[in-house]
């Protein structure tokens, strides 16, 4: 039996990673916005505590629509790369780092909190509670991967916009970009 090789990913599976996609440069760059302040005086500080349970929010709705999207790829052939060689090992590492970055980064700021002693509050006064001891130093000490692995994810997604626009405009290679857009019609 012949399984059929698609051209371009299932809508659904395009619409997961455009939502995953959106939601986390969102969730990233509030981050960056609660974390920059002009100085750390009580309005600034105000803003922050205001405005970090909606970066939690988008973490863990993030790490939901990934994990969506990490199983529904586990059933989904995927359309073929068009690429070969040493770049096609470099594509698809960079999908590999950007999904485990996609995941360990919800995971490592409830982590975080957790040391710290918070859990997630959920609408609907929900929570998660906190599942790890208390340890300030724990709670420190991942505050910096959190951060760093963050901006790795910034720019490896400004790598791969890239790649995407780069395939975009290089008709030998293919629609890449059109692949991941099975709403749009094709060149003609």
């Amino acid at each position: 039996m012949t399984i059929a090789v698609p051209t371009r990913w299932p809508v659904l599976v395009a619409m997961l990673h455009w939502s995953t996609a959106a939601l986390a440069l969102a969730t990233a760059g509030y981050a960056i916005y609660l974390l920059s302040p002009p100085d750390w005086s009580q309005p600034y500080i105000d803003r922050y505590m205001a405005g970090i349970g909606l970066h939690k929010a988008g973490g863990l709705i993030v790490l939901t629509l990934a994990l969506c999207w990490v199983a529904l790829r586990m059933v989904t052939p995927r359309p073929p790369l068009a690429v070969h060689g040493g770049m096609r090992r470099f594509v698809l590492g960079v999908h590999a780092v950007l999904m485990a970055l996609v995941i360990l980064l919800p995971l490592s700021g409830y982590a975080m909190d957790g040391f710290a002693g918070h859990g997630l509050a959920l609408p609907g006064n929900l929570a998660v509670p906190p599942l790890l001891p208390r340890s300030d130093a724990a709670a420190t000490f991942l505050s910096y991967p959190h951060k760093w692995a963050g901006y790795a994810l910034l720019g490896l997604v400004a790598l791969h916009i890239a790649g995407a626009l780069r395939h975009a405009v290089d008709t030998e290679k293919g629609d890449v970009l059109l692949a991941m857009m099975p709403w749009a019609s094709a060149r003609r």
